[in-house]
Parts: structure tokens; C-alpha cells; sequence
């Protein structure tokens, strides 16, 4: 098969049923419909990874993001980061938690609630996506607890770490609520050995 095609084309249905879930729930949550874009998974190397971040942190996010970030070991090593716009977290929080601010939505300023409310979706989206991947492959992964922060003027040099991880899964999605469109980006950098030990199982659920 050709490789590179095939294995991303699995990898993508593999995480759009992960991120689809991911919406299911968060509907639930918030009792409203969430439409989603369907990403593409991309597999780069760091210094391409740096080039297509960094167009998404100046074109979407506009330098200030909002990450959820979480390490996964075991069989598989990485660290997910999943980023969004800033500007545009206070309305989905503001949904989530089922209520009205008087201040901007814009505003880059988040309380201790909504940091608790950032770091559930987060789990939710990284545990759906990642957990996804990892029964069907059949490789056990296990999570740290996530780390969540608010970063201005951000750079692609935060979240893509070439000296631990050479390799690294992108992909941009974007959830719609209500007419309000968050475009977001899901960066894992993972092992060589993991890249490679996923792609062999992919190889091996292709061929069969």
C-alpha cells in the first residue's frame, strides 16, 4: 500500500470518530448542537510541524491561546496539546457552564472555573481522541493529569519539542455553536518507537 497516504487516511477516521465523540458529549453538557469540520491528520517533522503552527497561531488564534496539555506513557510516549483561540474560550465556557458574563468575551482574563471547565473538555477531547486510538490498535496508554494555561504571543517553539520527539501528529478542527465557529488545533508529539509501533498496527488492521 502506499504508506504514507493509507496510514494518514486511517489515522484521520481513527480521530474523527474520536473527536466525533468528543462532540456527542460535549453536547450533552451543554444541551445544544455542535457541529463539527472534519480534521485531517497530518504526520510532519518537527520543522514542517513549526511551519503549519505557526500559520494557524497567526491566522486563527492570533497569537493567544488557551492549552490543554497532556502527557501520555506506558506502551505509547507523547504529550497532546490541544489549543484554542483564547478570545473565543469564554463563550464556550460561558455554554458549558450554563450561564452569562458581563465581561468581553474577548477578554484574555479566566477565573479558577473556568480553568476547571477548560481542563474537563480538555479531557474529554484528548481522552476520546487518544482512547480512540488506543482500543483500536489495542496499545494501553495512560494519561498525567492536564496542565491548562493561557499564553500570549505564542510560537509553534511551545508545543513541538524536536530534541524529545522528532515526529508529530497535527490536526485543525473547528467546533460551531450556536453561529460561533472555534477553530482549534490538536498537536501530539510522540517517540519515534510510537509513531512506528501505531503504524505497524495500522499496517497490520490494513493489510487484514
Amino acid at each position: 500500500m502506499n504508506n504514507k497516504i493509507s496510514r494518514e487516511d486511517i489515522l484521520t477516521e481513527l480521530f474523527n470518530v474520536g473527536v466525533g465523540q468528543a462532540a456527542s458529549t460535549l453536547s450533552e453538557i451543554i444541551d445544544k448542537r455542535i457541529g463539527l469540520s472534519i480534521p485531517s491528520v497530518q504526520i510532519l517533522e518537527s520543522s514542517l510541524a513549526k511551519i503549519e503552527l505557526n500559520k494557524y497561531l497567526r491566522n486563527v488564534a492570533e497569537g493567544a491561546v488557551m492549552v490543554s496539555s497532556i502527557s501520555f506513557d506506558s506502551q505509547l510516549e507523547g504529550k497532546v496539546s490541544l489549543l484554542f483561540p483564547a478570545d473565543k474560550m469564554h463563550h464556550f465556557i460561558d455554554l458549558c457552564l450554563h450561564e452569562t458574563r458581563e465581561e468581553p468575551e474577548n477578554s484574555l482574563e479566566f477565573n479558577d472555573i473556568d480553568f476547571d471547565t477548560v481542563k474537563e473538555i480538555g479531557n474529554i477531547v484528548v481522552n476520546s481522541i487518544i482512547g480512540e486510538l488506543s482500543n483500536t490498535i489495542n496499545i494501553p496508554i495512560e494519561y498525567t493529569l492536564p496542565e491548562i494555561n493561557v499564553l500570549n504571543d505564542v510560537s509553534a517553539e511551545h508545543f513541538v519539542n524536536p530534541e524529545d520527539y522528532r515526529l508529530v501528529l497535527m490536526m485543525f478542527l473547528a467546533f460551531d455553536i450556536e453561529g460561533t465557529e472555534i477553530s482549534g488545533a490538536i498537536v501530539i508529539n510522540m517517540t519515534l518507537k510510537s509513531l512506528d509501533d501505531i503504524l505497524n498496527k495500522i499496517d497490520k488492521l490494513y493489510n487484514g
